[in-house]
């Protein structure tokens, strides 16, 4: 039997047995639907592999696991979120930070993303809503990923900031690019952008105060003392890349799925108090984030030997997807018991816009629901998708009859 050389960038402390080939970007395993296809590996692979792939990285693929090494900043850090690594001088502020060192700006960014603040916002996130059901349903159709699924949270995320609307195509246009496959030098160069973008809006916020994120955060304190021009850019270059895209591709990847299973669309029609388990059983189900960690000291962790400088994937869907935490996890239950996962993160940096996300979810859906009770994908279509960071659906494309309520 031909033997597989080991590969020449596998670091001598990863055992031959740890080795798997996985690409993050471009996997054969993923076919069809990126969260089910990638489960695969937790027959074929151990539950911690190192992949040759990209760069060279281990890759998490239990929910325990993560839970434990998402919360851990003794030995493994936030400054790195590439994979392969960019070695990028530009910081977002606070995720590239570790603890203590990130808390007074999570602290800044929590006081405008809590509860309270979020349950405000439902009327404005109920009209918003219906603003992009209306330029769609009197077609019977649409493309749901831009249409919808990008349209309503990142025109949310624009007018809470202060972004001009008409900046939305060229704006989602550089995060579409940034998740996908491309240069370390290009990726950088985007960096730069959304830097120099968000610094032209921080600027006129100072010289023109208007009820919008933006001016709070200007006037916004850590430790006493109000966040530099360096600070107030890095946290926007933070927001502008989770605010324009991560919300819209766990609702695309949720309406695809629903949009080929009628009885589920029955059970929310009939039962209008499913809604908030449909979203939290879509969350596990179609996570989409790859987490990474760099690690910063040496340690031995379920068998495997990490090192200083080791790069770790935690690609949050197989926290979801793992059958260990949730079982029979192919299987889309709204009635899940003790459901799971980890969509958000977990620990220090759990995901500061979570509550928003999951209002946005729960209220596109149920005023969908409402509007347009009984669709299905558009024959003759096939949606297509990307892996990586930020794992992404398009060309979604569905229909409804007709008649629905205009």
């Amino acid at each position: 039997m031909a033997t597989i050389a080991r590969p020449a960038n596998v670091p001598d402390h990863v055992r031959d047995d740890q080795i798997v080939f996985f690409d993050r970007f471009e996997d054969s395993r993923i076919e069809t639907d990126v969260q089910l296809d990638t489960h695969k590996l937790h027959d074929e692979a151990p539950d911690i592999f190192y992949s040759p792939c990209n760069g060279g990285y281990w890759v998490i693929t239990r929910f325990d696991h993560m839970s434990q090494l998402l919360k851990d900043t003794e030995h493994f850090s936030n400054r790195e979120l590439d994979i392969p690594p960019s070695n990028s001088p530009n910081v977002m502020i606070p995720l590239n930070l570790d603890p203590p060192e990130h808390l007074g700006y999570r602290m800044a960014l929590m006081r405008h993303f809590d509860r309270k603040h979020i349950a405000a916002m439902e009327p404005k996130l109920r009209i918003w809503a219906n603003r992009m059901i209306d330029k769609v349903i009197e077609r019977g159709e649409c493309e749901f990923t831009e249409d919808v699924g990008a349209g309503f949270p990142v025109s949310v995320f624009m007018e809470l900031m202060g972004l001009p609307l008409d900046k939305f195509e060229p704006f989602r246009e550089i995060v579409l690019e940034y998740f996908s496959p491309t240069t370390v030098e290009r990726r950088i160069e985007m960096q730069n952008y959304i830097i120099a973008t968000m610094k032209e809006y921080f600027d006129k916020r100072r010289a023109e105060p208007q009820d919008d994120l933006m001016s709070k955060l200007v006037g916004e304190t850590v430790k006493g003392r109000p966040l530099t021009d360096e600070e107030l850019e890095s946290i926007g270059f933070l927001l502008f890349i989770a605010g324009l895209d991560t919300v819209a591709n766990t609702m695309t990847f949720t309406f695809h799925y629903l949009a080929k299973h009628p009885e589920l669309q029955e059970r929310l029609r009939n039962d209008p108090e499913a809604y908030t388990d449909f979203v939290e059983e879509a969350l596990r189900r179609f996570s989409i984030v790859s987490q990474t960690r760099i690690v910063k000291k040496d340690y031995d962790f379920e068998g495997a030997s990490f090192r200083v400088g080791d790069m770790i994937a935690c690609p949050l869907y197989l926290g979801g997807m793992d059958p260990r935490r949730n079982p029979e996890p192919e299987k889309f239950d709204i009635d899940r018991q003790d459901r799971g996962h980890v969509a958000f993160s977990t620990g220090a940096h759990t995901c500061v816009g979570n509550f928003l996300a999951r209002a946005e979810m729960r209220v596109m859906v149920e005023e969908w629901m409402r509007r347009i009770p009984s669709f299905r994908l558009k024959p003759g279509t096939e949606p297509k998708w990307r892996t990586g960071g930020v794992a992404a659906m398009h060309d979604v494309f569905i229909e409804w009859p007709a008649d629905k309520e205009a």
